[in-house]
């Protein structure tokens, strides 16, 4: 792990992405309704493919868009080990043009929570809507806000994560965080400790509430047909970890 050129290094990292993230429990539900779709798919902020390539697995067009470069090499990497022919496009989903329509446009993991401006969010689903054929679908997921979460105390450290890396380094990450009600961001800190060593790195994430998104959604020309609180499918109610929806275009 080169840790040189600073932080930046850590969120870039392929193997550290992927030794962070690995969570799979909404690979069923994308994978749904990728089959229900029948491709062609476009899957925005793919990383480095960790849904892309269950759904490939299962003979399926998915095309894979990130603006991480680092990130798509090494989705291009496993796409290549696993001798699949995926498109992965390097690109922006605020403004992108694939010249090419999509049955499915899906934004997982909480990603667009990346993003923090209404101007973003109707970029997004401007590129979107350009890219989904007549009757397609467009599907997200992002965090419920919990406010007891919210207003913990910043200076409270919580282990979230603990790994070693292929080199033997010992990795634990822990967090905190303050929430700014003026932008509706919570800015999260990731505090490092690498053999001991602390790198710090800023996550922030765009907190949207359960009826402004609706809204969002609404006034940007897309209609909801479910919205779910868990990927199990349950109805979306007040205390759900999740806001989970699937749309198509007005």
């Amino acid at each position: 792990m080169n840790l040189k050129n600073g932080v930046a290094d850590l969120i870039y990292d392929v193997e550290y992405y992927d030794k962070v993230n690995t969570f799979t429990s909404d690979i069923p539900f994308y994978l749904e309704l990728a089959k229900q779709a029948n491709g062609p798919i476009l899957e925005l902020c793919c990383g480095t493919g960790r849904i892309t390539m269950e759904i490939a697995k299962n003979g399926l067009d998915i095309t894979g868009l990130d603006f991480t470069k680092s990130m798509l090499d090494g989705a291009k990497k496993k796409s290549k080990d696993n001798n699949f022919t995926i498109p992965f496009e390097l690109g922006d989903m605020r403004d992108f043009t694939l010249n090419k329509k999509y049955n499915l446009v899906f934004i997982p993991f909480n990603s667009i929570q990346n993003t923090y401006s209404r101007i973003d969010y109707e970029n997004i689903f401007k590129c979107v809507k350009k890219h989904l054929n007549e009757n397609g679908i467009f599907a997200l997921d992002v965090f419920n806000p919990d406010l007891n979460y919210l207003v913990r105390d910043e200076s409270e450290l919580e282990e979230i994560h603990n790994f070693s890396l292929s080199s033997g380094e010992k990795v634990i990450i822990k967090q905190t965080m303050k929430y700014d009600e003026h932008d509706q961001i919570n800015h999260v800190k990731w505090h490092h400790f690498i053999d001991g060593q602390e790198h710090i790195a800023h996550l922030d994430m765009r907190c949207f509430f359960p009826q402004e998104l609706d809204m969002l959604l609404h006034y940007n020309g897309f209609e909801i047909i479910s919205k779910y609180g868990n990927f199990e499918k349950d109805p979306f109610e007040s205390k759900s970890p999740k806001q989970i929806y699937v749309c198509r275009i007005r």
